[in-house]
């Protein structure tokens, strides 16, 4: 936060609440886990777009990846990279594959590897813009994998 800060971006009490917010938070974050957990702490009513809104402003400061396929976001784990540069959706460290528990939630950030990286420029070579560049792929972690001993 106080990177953004020194960047001249305003963060709101609101921002602050939902960054708190998604911090306490594990794996896939809905927004209307986090509008509840707002609700739960204040005696107004909060609407939805609030929550969106919230998550957007994080989104753009690159301490969250919004993933359309999976109908949430994550946090970034390269939101502060070690050579101190402020994590953005083309950051070159920036993981574009993401594995996500169907039975858990847990989300892992996995690096791309060259092959990822020639893909991404021949799309941008072409004119084509990608929407979401995020791979997900979905199934069972291995904590769940070891306590489901039924699954092969």
């Amino acid at each position: 936060m106080a990177q953004c800060e020194a960047q001249g971006v305003t963060i709101t009490q609101l921002r602050a609440q939902v960054l708190d917010i998604v911090l306490s938070m594990s794996g896939v974050i809905k927004a209307y886990q986090v509008l509840a957990h707002m609700q739960q702490s204040s005696h107004n009513t909060i609407a939805p777009p609030t929550a969106y809104r919230a998550l957007d402003f994080w989104t753009e400061q690159g301490i969250l990846h919004k993933i359309p396929a999976i109908n949430g976001y994550i946090l970034c784990r390269h939101a502060q990279h070690d050579c101190g540069e402020q994590c953005q959706p083309d950051h070159i460290h920036h993981s574009d594959f993401v594995l996500v528990c169907n039975q858990c939630g847990a989300v892992d950030e996995q690096s791309m590897s060259p092959e990822w990286l020639a893909l991404r420029q021949r799309v941008a070579d072409s004119g084509f813009i990608l929407n979401d560049e995020h791979i997900v792929l979905t199934g069972m972690c291995s904590q769940c994998r070891t306590q489901n001993e039924n699954f092969k």
